[in-house]
């Protein structure tokens, strides 16, 4: 479950808008690999991903209360994670690096110098690296339309809960120059590209955000709570 929740931490930080917007993104890993779609629409998004080890699932979150499910197709179960636990979670982390000694600078974007094209953009390339060998690398295209009003509630996204577990782990990606196109991460050897298909502002049915009928709800597991129907 923790493994999820950075996941889209990780593929929801590319983009946001105030209007509906729908995304898309072709995935490269060993966890997912396919096209993963993001709604959004006002507070809410979704996150549909292709076949994994557990099946097609989506998450659901609510970016003002944190609240999240993430749904379960093959097994028609609804897993819930209350706002609060994510919260935790968070804090959890930012105290375990602080015991560790890892108060120092957040880490940064560096400018490679270099330029390449991503399907129809000329991107600048960018990276980071960390003591502990994770490193990332992305493509930005300033001029991808539309992005100063994707920007807009880019920098809301990355204040929700999820993207709080990743402060001080990686960098902002608000401070670079335009739109990231593409993204490839490595870390403990694992390796994980995204590219973006497209990014377009539509109207967005809010129902999505709704667990469909007949799925099971459940809460994370060790929450002590027990299952409902």
């Amino acid at each position: 479950m923790k493994r999820i929740l950075i996941l889209l931490g990780l593929i929801s930080s590319v983009a946001a808008a105030r209007a509906d917007l729908v995304m898309q993104q072709n995935i490269e890993s060993a966890m997912i690999n396919g096209t993963v779609t993001t709604q959004i629409k006002g507070d809410k998004i979704r996150v549909d991903m292709p076949a994994t080890a557990q099946g097609a699932m989506s998450t659901i979150m609510d970016l003002n209360s944190g609240d999240s499910v993430t749904l379960l197709h093959q097994q028609k179960t609804a897993m819930k994670v209350p706002g609060a636990e994510i919260k935790q979670m968070a804090e959890n982390m930012k105290k375990a690096r602080d015991n560790a000694g890892a108060k120092a600078e957040p880490p940064k974007f560096h400018d490679t110098g270099k330029a390449e094209k991503v399907g129809n953009y000329d991107a600048e390339v960018f990276n980071w690296s960390s003591p502990d060998g994770a490193n990332q690398t992305v493509w930005v295209a300033k001029d991808y339309p539309n992005y100063s009003r994707i920007k807009v509630q880019m920098d809301k996204l990355n204040n929700s809960p999820v993207a709080q577990m990743s402060k001080g782990v990686a960098p902002d990606v608000s401070t670079l120059p335009g739109m990231v196109v593409k993204t490839q991460m490595e870390m403990n050897g694992q390796k994980v590209t995204s590219t973006l298909v497209s990014a377009k502002e539509e109207s967005v049915d809010a129902s999505i955000f709704q667990a469909p009928k007949g799925y099971q709800e459940m809460t994370q597991p060790g929450s002590g709570a027990a299952p409902t129907q």
